[in-house]
C-alpha cells in the first residue's frame, strides 16, 4: 500500500459527516423534562403526616423547580407524583386510582 492512495471508508466517512454538520443549522439540544428537573435535585416526600411543613416545603421546592422550567400543570403533576415515597406514594396511588374509577364514562 502506498500513501498516495486514496483514503479509507472511515476517513471518508469522517470527512463527509464533518460536511454535513457545518451544511446544517445548530439546533438547541432540548433535555426531557426529567432530565433538567434532576438538575435542581428535587426533593422526595415520604408521606411524614406528623409534620405538615414537609409537605409544605417539599411542593414549595417542586414548584420553584417548575417555575424555573415554565412546565405545564400536568407535568407538574406527573413528576411530583415521581418524587412521592413510601406513605405517600401508597396515598397517591389509591387517589388516583378513585378519581380515575370516578370520572370514567
Amino acid at each position: 500500500m502506498s500513501g498516495s492512495q486514496s483514503p479509507n471508508r472511515a476517513d471518508e466517512a469522517m470527512s463527509e459527516s464533518s460536511q454535513n454538520r457545518q451544511s446544517e443549522p445548530m439546533r438547541e439540544a432540548t433535555p426531557r423534562p426529567g432530565q433538567a428537573t434532576y438538575k435542581f435535585r428535587p426533593p422526595e416526600f415520604y408521606g411524614d403526616v406528623e409534620q405538615e411543613t414537609n409537605a409544605e416545603l417539599f411542593l414549595e421546592q417542586l414548584n420553584d423547580i417548575y417555575d424555573t422550567l415554565k412546565y405545564e400543570d400536568a407535568l407538574r403533576v406527573t413528576f411530583t407524583a415521581f418524587r412521592l415515597r413510601g406513605m405517600a406514594k401508597d396515598w397517591w396511588l389509591r387517589a388516583s386510582e378513585a378519581w380515575t374509577l370516578k370520572n370514567q364514562p
